[in-house]
């Protein structure tokens, strides 16, 4: 089992990604999708893109990786083509899992029938509920593709 920790938009906060961290110790890979406004160095080790806040950086716009066979692309979410028209989009890209943040909003969709979107909300700033989000990617031994989303702060937290 593969497990993939998905963050984005924490725009300056740096405490939450400590804290994800120490939570999700077990993960294999973390991924921040972008908006996070701290020197690159406080990123690590998370895989990171640049966000339309991220002025300097030296993480690209985009990524792309292959892992355990599964082709994912990573990218903040801001870019036009991709707000006007996600389906020729995404469908040009081809990937098995698309990521992206931006909205603030937590999503998880199918599109063309073929490629996972996920977006994990927002740890520090979320639209769409009271607390923030995250997400958690579960790739299984088949290859059979699980998404989790999860609380910031974390439950046991709130008092």
């Amino acid at each position: 089992m593969i497990k993939i920790v998905i963050i984005s938009d924490t725009h300056g906060s740096y405490q939450p990604l400590l804290d994800i961290q120490t939570k999700e110790y077990d993960a294999d890979y973390y991924f921040h999708l972008g908006d996070f406004c701290i020197p690159d160095y406080l990123v690590s080790p998370f895989l990171a893109v640049k966000g339309n806040n991220d002025f300097s950086t030296e993480f690209p716009k985009k990524k792309d990786l292959v892992i355990d066979g599964i082709k994912i692309h990573l990218e903040h979410g801001d870019n036009f083509e991709f707000q006007v028209n996600k389906t020729n989009y995404i469908k040009k890209i081809d990937p098995d899992i698309f990521i992206f943040g931006h909205t603030h909003r937590f999503y998880v969709s199918t599109i063309n029938d073929k490629t996972i979107l996920i977006n994990p909300g927002s740890l520090t700033q979320p639209r769409d509920d009271f607390y923030g989000s995250y997400a958690i990617l579960l790739i299984d031994d088949n290859k059979k593709i699980s998404v989790e989303k999860r609380q910031y702060p974390f439950k046991e937290d709130k008092k």
